[in-house]
């Protein structure tokens, strides 16, 4: 048995008769939207142009904008099909239009449809345009979609000025791009604009049963779920996947499991896996968990982006907790994510991501993604366990400065009683925040060192005085409180000090003290007086410690 590829037909070597081969059509052309009742999620622009339409009222020209697979050519034709069915213009039809099966078909002479990302040139826009003055051929009017209009040349678009500038009668345009930004304004300026907007993901999920259904398969919620997810607001994305599903299901039942491994997602239960530990601060669990992913074969990128979007999701979830019961989340995320996002606090949930977003750039970075990951999760977990306790960063107010009896040491006359679980003594003392701050932002630290004199550290408050220097006084305050906030410490600013009380030295001050002390002490050793008086007119001018000395001591 034999195929004859050029006319496609199977032939039998024992009988003359010939079965002719029917080709697949794919899910996203042969489920595209025929009527203005079948474009989902655009309910807005459907109900401008089907009004439109019904009082005669259309536009000469339209720019349809949005992301990839939304309905932009398919809402171009079914205008078309509107203006040119034999009923028209209007926005229902009868199936066996033939006027409408031709525009579907591509074949009908009045709609013209153009490929501006392969077409851009002027002499392109010319040739397009060279019949737009005759009359319509077949139709009431003659339509003209030009696709990825964006991608035309500026001498294209000054082609297509003076068309749109005094377009001829029974004619329209419709200029479809995902990049309105491209268009010039006096194109934009002389069309109606529609941005298509993305498709939620439940309404992907009801079409992609629905669409199912039809074609005598079945699947479960969640992995219709996954599918509309991944779909990311696009009808045509989403159909393509479901395609992949479809070819992968194994007797016409596509199920979770099938989906994710199709789409290199890891299960629910093993990020959770590794997402509990992670925000509790275990980082052997948190590594061992990793390493389970990464021997079921998870690529670390992947395994680090699904972590963002469940951090992300827990952060919806803190903020809003009703959402646990929306229909957009999966049962296993409204079991686990919801107990999850009640006991992590949001200081907690908002430094993993920032960590997190971070390492995405060293995980693509370096040849050992896995160990990249790793690392980034030993910081994440490291960070955790940091005070969680947050309240609104104290201004300097009359109330936080200290009154004239008090001690330089004591705390403010503001300060709030702290609860037990945000007493823990992060930092001893100001040097050890500026430590932290150096590791963030060493210029800035640097300005702490020279500007502030920290009266005390009684966690969770930070109480200073700044004075005048490289950076405004207002300035330093508000970016130590930017800086300091997310690990729940706050800075009060003392008014003034006690009459008899010294004000504390900056660090800076106390590094130029202690290399004095130092090199006084290192002046008065007898080998360092030998080796000067060895060579007369030399002097001290500088102290280095060795690393080895500095441990022996």
């Amino acid at each position: 048995m034999g195929v004859d590829r050029r006319r496609g037909f199977r032939h039998n070597s024992r009988m003359n008769d010939a079965v002719p081969v029917q080709e697949y059509l794919v899910l996203a052309r042969k489920y595209r939207s025929r009527t203005f009742a079948e474009l989902i999620g655009q309910d807005a622009l459907v109900r401008t142009l089907t009004n439109a339409v019904a009082a005669g009222k259309l536009h000469h020209a339209y720019v349809l904008t949005g992301i990839r697979g939304t309905g932009k050519t398919s809402t171009a034709r079914l205008l078309a099909m509107a203006l040119n069915c034999e009923n028209g213009p209007s926005v229902t039809w009868a199936e066996d239009d033939p006027a409408v099966q031709a525009i579907r078909a591509g074949l009908h002479p009045d709609v013209l449809e153009y490929d501006a990302a392969s077409n851009r040139g002027v002499e392109d826009v010319q040739k397009l345009f060279e019949g737009v003055a005759y009359a319509p051929l077949q139709g009431r009017f003659k339509v003209y979609i030009i696709d990825e209009v964006h991608m035309l040349s500026s001498h294209a678009f000054n082609a297509l000025l003076k068309t749109l500038e005094e377009p001829p009668p029974r004619v329209k345009f419709v200029f479809a791009t995902t990049d309105a930004q491209k268009i010039p304004l006096t194109i934009l300026s002389r069309c109606q604009r529609f941005d298509l907007k993305r498709v939620p993901v439940p309404t992907l999920q009801a079409h992609f049963a629905e669409i199912l259904g039809k074609e005598g398969l079945s699947a479960e919620p969640e992995a219709l779920q996954l599918v509309a997810r991944a779909a990311d607001g696009s009808v045509r994305d989403g159909l393509s996947l479901l395609d992949q599903a479809v070819a992968l299901a194994h007797q016409g039942v596509i199920d979770a499991p099938l989906v994710r491994a199709m789409l290199g997602l890891a299960g629910e239960g093993e990020v959770v896996g590794l997402l509990q530990p992670l925000l509790a601060g275990d980082v052997p669990a948190t590594l061992a968990a990793a390493e389970v992913l990464y021997g079921a074969g998870h690529e670390a990128l992947a395994t680090l982006q699904g972590l963002l979007a469940k951090v992300h999701l827990l952060t919806r979830l803190k903020l809003v907790p009703g959402l646990v019961d929306s229909p957009s989340l999966t049962p296993s995320e409204q079991r686990d994510l919801g107990p999850l996002a009640v006991a992590t606090p949001l200081p907690t949930l908002n430094r993993t991501y920032q960590i997190l977003v971070q390492g995405l750039a060293e995980v693509k970075a370096v040849e050992a993604p896995h160990e990249a990951l790793a690392m980034v999760l030993v910081r994440a977990a490291s960070l955790a366990p940091l005070p969680a306790q947050l309240g609104p960063v104290a201004a300097p107010t009359a109330a936080m400065a200290m009154a004239p009896a008090q001690q330089p040491t004591a705390a403010p006359a503001a300060a709030v009683e702290k609860p037990a679980e945000a007493a823990v003594p992060v930092f001893g003392d100001w040097a050890s925040v500026v430590t932290f701050v150096t590791n963030q932002k060493p210029a800035f630290a640097a300005a702490l060192r020279q500007q502030v004199r920290c009266l005390s550290v009684a966690l969770p408050d930070v109480t200073v005085q700044v004075e005048a220097g490289l950076y405004p006084v207002e300035a330093l305050l508000r970016e130590l409180r930017a800086v300091l906030a997310p690990v729940g410490l706050n800075v009060l600013v003392a008014e003034g000090l006690a009459a008899n009380a010294a004000a504390p030295a900056t660090l800076r001050e106390i590094d130029v003290q202690a290399h004095q002390a130092a090199t006084q002490a290192a002046a008065a050793d007898p080998q360092v007086q030998a080796l000067l008086s060895a060579f007369p007119g030399a002097v001290l001018e500088a102290l280095e410690v060795d690393d080895d000395e500095r441990l022996n001591d």
